[in-house]
């Protein structure tokens, strides 16, 4: 028997799936699950309890489509044709209309859980704690395998030399994962009460589908959260998904790397600006000491000035004062022949009328003095 090569059974394959009428225009029953956008097209999974198909919305397509009834969690119906893929031997349906049919046992099941927690008031933003500037710890619940540990690890080691990392490695889906992630919740804080101090708790996981994601819907999870006397950044999958843990923890993350962003301080970029920053002070001050340095200097200047002012004032004070001392000095009078009468007590007298005839008086001149008695006074 001659044999046949893996495309020429892909193709004859993917042939007869497109020539089977029965597999064009089929109208599919299942709930939404991984629902994800790419361009103009979108990819899901149709499923229902027992199976699964992928599916694809084209975009031609989507622009005919009510698109808000194709949510994860919504059961719709689907109608569509098979679509082959010869390449890769695999096949999926192409949708072209969608109607509604009804909510998804998950996604009732959230919103069931959502209202109840809503209305105890676990999301009220009264509890939520603020997450710390400068962590010194950053604890983990995730798994320690995958992809979203690796992304927080690189993360914080990429901006911060500061703060240690402590994983509590967590199931985060299938059986045992709600237990797993609660008791890892409380170990953490147990830890951070007895001297190993959790600044913040990290709890999520990388995408999945609705399904990979449920234990972070779960209600004990939740509580759990409520509960931590830590910080709890929750970080649970994709920026599209939303799970009952990020309406109860203290802040939400897009995913696990933007929660490990969100967790710890750029320290090597706080270095930088505290650098930048010392030398805009340093700059600052030495133009402030110049600045009060001329000030200085020109208040000086001014002193000296008004010093220099105030002293040749002073000075020509006293030389007016020592020529009016000259031009008064009694001797200076005595010099030109004038002279003093003084009586016996040593009194100038100042005036004829004070002259007592047969009194004797001291004549004082400029070289000498002499006594002389009063034969006779006259008067002008």
């Amino acid at each position: 028997m001659k044999p046949v090569t893996v495309t020429q059974v892909n193709e004859y394959i993917a042939k007869k799936l497109r020539d089977d009428l029965n597999l064009r225009g089929l109208a599919v029953e299942g709930e939404v699950s991984g629902l994800s956008r790419s361009g103009q097209h979108y990819y899901l999974t149709l499923k229902d309890a027992g199976s699964q198909i992928r599916c694809a919305i084209w975009g031609q397509n989507a622009s005919r489509i009510d698109m808000s009834l194709v949510e994860n969690g919504k059961k719709i119906v689907a109608v569509c044709d098979i679509s082959p893929y010869a390449k890769n031997g695999t096949y999926s349906l192409s949708i072209r209309y969608v109607e509604a049919l009804g909510e998804g046992d998950l996604a009732a099941e959230f919103n069931r859980i959502k209202e109840k927690l809503e209305k105890e008031g676990l999301f009220d933003k009264k509890y939520k704690k603020p997450i710390p500037e400068f962590p010194y710890r950053v604890g983990v619940v995730t798994s320690a395998t995958g992809a979203a540990i690796e992304d927080i690890r690189k993360i914080i080691t990429a901006k911060n030399d500061f703060t240690d990392i402590l994983i509590f490695p967590t199931a985060v889906q299938g059986i045992g994962a709600v237990n797993s992630i609660c008791e890892n919740i409380r170990a953490a804080n147990s830890l951070s009460r007895n001297g190993i101090k959790i600044d913040t708790l990290i709890v999520g996981r990388g995408g999945g589908s609705p399904e990979d994601l449920a234990a972070f819907n779960d209600e004990q999870v939740a509580r759990a959260i409520f509960a931590s006397e830590i910080p709890v950044i929750s970080a649970v999958g994709h920026e599209i998904d939303f799970s009952i843990s990020d309406f109860v923890a203290d802040a939400r993350a897009e995913t696990p790397t933007a929660a490990a962003d969100m967790a710890v301080m750029d320290t090597y970029k706080l270095r930088e600006d505290i650098e930048r920053s010392s030398k805009i002070l340093l700059t600052s001050i030495e133009q402030k000491i110049g600045a009060e340095r001329r000030v200085l200097d020109s208040a000086s200047a001014l002193m000296k000035a008004n010093i220099r002012s105030k002293l040749a004032e002073a000075a020509g004070a006293v030389d007016k004062a020592v020529i009016m001392l000259r031009e008064n000095d009694p001797r200076r009078v005595f010099s030109k022949g004038y002279a003093a009468v003084t009586d016996k007590d040593g009194n100038i007298v100042p005036s004829a009328t004070g002259i007592r005839t047969g009194e004797e008086y001291d004549i004082i001149m400029s070289d000498g003095s002499f006594s002389a008695k009063v034969t006779g006074v006259d008067l002008n």
